[in-house]
């Protein structure tokens, strides 16, 4: 049996093709229930997943091996698909909480554009105001789910190692010791070319990154909102706008945006890096 991954285009031909096999009622159900419940991914924020499980439906040979054997089909096979439907899964989350920020953001700057601040105070003066609770849920649950992709990858990853490792952060140290080595230190380029990004959601220290202080100890906002005689602004929260970097203009939305590129562009490399070092290996070792 295959493993699928479907597009946005394909999810709509396979709506089409339920409402055609099992009628208008039950088919038409469950094209609406999509419509206001489910969430796809685009075609481009799919194609890492979608050309890695194509590769994996070509058989190569440690996944022959391994249908071969029932308790290594059973044991092993799930958990190292967890590469492909555990961690689309999170980073597809992780898009969703991004997007939703991004509403809740242009909502809050259009109610606060019709207000003119000017001679409220004195120049140079600002104020605190509102509080913006959805916001800070959407940031933690991208968070979240930004760290919880990238244990997944290790999870599943460190399968084909005959390695049971479930945390990003550790993989490298799984990453020196794993067999093959060859497969193993193509991973390990990768790791250690993205590792300085994910420092917000597993940094060296226990307990200081964003991810382990909402996770653990503290209610981080996603930001607060100033206001004051030129106008209104998003500072502070969990990214440390425009006080880590005064010149740093970009909204939040816009930082989270760059974060989740740099995720994606880890994953593709991960992912390729992972077939093309498999490839190398199973055609040297037979």
């Amino acid at each position: 049996m295959k493993t699928t991954s479907a597009t946005p285009e394909q999810q709509d031909k396979l709506y089409a093709g339920l409402q055609s096999f099992l009628g208008p009622v039950v088919g038409g159900a469950i094209k609406e229930i999509a419509a206001v419940a489910d969430f796809e991914l685009s075609s481009e924020a799919s194609r890492p997943f979608v050309e890695f499980i194509h590769w994996i439906n070509t058989r190569p040979a440690f996944i022959a091996r391994w249908r071969a054997d029932p308790v290594a089909e059973n044991r092993d096979y799930p958990r190292f698909m967890t590469v492909a439907d555990g961690a689309r899964s999170a980073y597809a989350a992780a898009c969703y909480h991004l997007g939703r920020l991004k509403e809740i953001e242009a909502s809050v700057n259009d109610v606060l554009s019709r207000y003119d601040f000017t001679n409220q105070f004195p120049p140079n003066s600002v104020a605190a105001i509102g509080r913006m609770r959805q916001l800070d849920f959407e940031y933690h649950a991208f968070v979240l789910a930004y760290r919880r992709c990238l244990d997944y990858l290790a999870w599943g990853l460190s399968a084909y190692f005959n390695q049971r490792q479930n945390s990003y952060r550790k993989l490298a140290k799984t990453l020196i010791s794993a067999r093959p080595i060859a497969v193993a230190q193509a991973l390990k380029l990768v790791y250690d070319c993205h590792s300085k990004k994910f420092e917000f959601v597993m940094g060296d220290e226990r307990g200081k990154s964003i991810r382990d202080r909402i996770g653990h100890s503290e209610f981080v906002q996603a930001a607060t909102i100033n206001v004051g005689a030129n106008g209104h602004r998003f500072v502070g929260g969990g990214e440390k706008l425009r006080l880590a970097d005064p010149t740093d203009e970009r909204a939040l939305s816009e930082i989270l945006k760059g974060r989740t590129l740099d995720l994606h562009e880890c994953i593709s490399d991960f992912l390729d890096s992972f077939r093309s070092s498999v490839v190398e290996y199973e055609t040297i070792n037979p």
